[in-house]
């Protein structure tokens, strides 16, 4: 028979999380949804879960549908960690490469963290699965210690992970088994040991990263120079911003709802970096002292912050370190007739800002398709002077002599 929540327990809701990667589209025009196999995944485990209990349609499971940048969380992504019983990380290996999955993470652990059971134990409540295989040895600490394979899934899920079975028809059965059981398992988990709610929800500013530690990518340093909405000149009109600068979107449109970090987040995986976003305030110390000099970074800035005072000052403190880590991109928009009307102020006011960094000229960055170019030329000439700079570790021993090619013996 259908199981019921426990006693005190019944409005908690939904039954469980699905934490995942989402994938970007990379055609704006297109009407395809790259994560459409993972919308199936939940929604069949979603009615697996309802046949399985007594809840009622839409309170099986939450899943983020939106790609998200910026640091804030929408109100029911927060409230459905803040209250969801059982936490499903869809594993892949962009999942461990994304800042906002490993907060997703980090809040439902700190909710499970501060509940112990009846015997001063830490509720295991979270019931990862396989997207597309990945080697144990990969996995950032925090996931190491968690079973991610049960015999009930059968052999075919270990081998192919859901994306595997969900693609090929010949795998219809072996999807069904691996759905049917992970569902049973998010009830059984949800029924044993039920995590209280937290008040209030957690926020994004307010949590690192669970894969702090994974080493699957270097780290980048991504500074967005931008003003929020509550940031902006009064001369400025909002609609190219949002409620942090990392929303900053200066080719928005009808086909480009992106912000610009999003965009930098999603190349950066794609030439091995993991993107670490924030703003000037946020990133200033490290921009004007002589830490890390040389460590690769990337700024993206909107010539409209640089009318502001206290931002010129940050900048210029930055432009005295001669940092030769740091990429800068300065978009202009052309369909933006206030920037363009404005820009030779505007440029005036980079320069005065940036003289160092700006010396060498750079062909306009005027379109979304000519910032993902100039991005993506950057973060390769990163990556070749880091493979140029290494350090070498030759094999312990005693060195011998590299082998010679030697004339063919003249024959007797």
């Amino acid at each position: 028979m259908p199981l019921s929540p426990p006693s005190g327990f019944a409005g908690q809701v939904p039954y469980f999380f699905l934490s995942y990667a989402h994938i970007p589209t990379h055609d704006p025009n297109s009407r395809s949804d790259p994560n459409r196999w993972v919308v199936k995944l939940f929604d069949d485990l979603c009615d697996h879960i309802i046949n399985m209990t007594n809840l009622s349609q839409g309170q099986a499971g939450f899943m983020d549908v939106e790609l998200r940048s910026g640091h804030h969380w929408p109100d029911r992504l927060s409230d459905a960690l803040a209250t969801c019983r059982v936490f499903v990380p869809l594993y892949s290996p962009r999942y461990f490469d994304s800042e906002q999955c490993g907060k997703e993470w980090a809040a439902f652990l700190q909710r499970v963290n501060n509940h112990t059971g009846p015997e001063g134990q830490i509720p295991e409540a979270i019931v990862p699965a396989l997207w597309h295989p990945l080697p144990p040895d990969l996995l950032p600490q925090v996931a190491q210690s968690i079973q991610f394979t049960h015999d009930g899934m059968g052999t075919r899920y270990r081998e192919e992970g859901f994306y595997g079975l969900v693609k090929m028809s010949a795998m219809r059965s072996h999807y069904q088994k691996a759905t049917i059981a992970l569902a049973r398992r998010i009830v059984e988990v949800a029924q044993r040991t039920p995590v209280p709610p937290t008040h209030p929800p957690p926020r994004y500013v307010d949590l690192r990263s669970a894969f702090h530690d994974y080493a699957g990518h270097r780290p980048l340093r991504v500074t967005v120079v931008a003003p929020g909405l509550a940031q902006l000149p009064s001369s400025r009109i909002p609609y190219y911003y949002g409620l942090t600068p990392q929303e900053w979107n200066p080719f928005r449109g009808e086909n480009n709802t992106r912000s610009l970090a999003s965009h930098t987040e999603e190349i950066a995986i794609a030439h091995g970096f993991l993107a670490e976003i924030g703003s000037l305030e946020e990133h200033s110390r490290l921009l004007t002292s002589a830490e890390d000099s040389d460590a690769p970074a990337i700024m993206l800035i909107d010539p409209w912050a640089t009318i502001e005072a206290e931002c010129r000052r940050t900048l210029r403190a930055f432009d005295r370190r001669r940092r030769l880590g740091t990429n800068l991109i300065v978009p202009w928009n052309p369909d933006d007739r206030q920037t363009v009307e404005a820009r030779p102020q505007l440029q005036r006011s980079l320069d005065s800002a940036l003289h160092n960094h700006l010396t060498d000229p750079s062909p306009d960055v005027t379109t979304v398709t000519a910032f993902r170019g100039a991005l993506s030329d950057a973060l390769g000439r990163m990556a070749n002077h880091l493979f140029k700079t290494a350090p070498a570790y030759p094999p312990e021993g005693v060195p011998t002599r590299r082998p010679r090619l030697m004339q063919p013996e003249d024959p007797k």
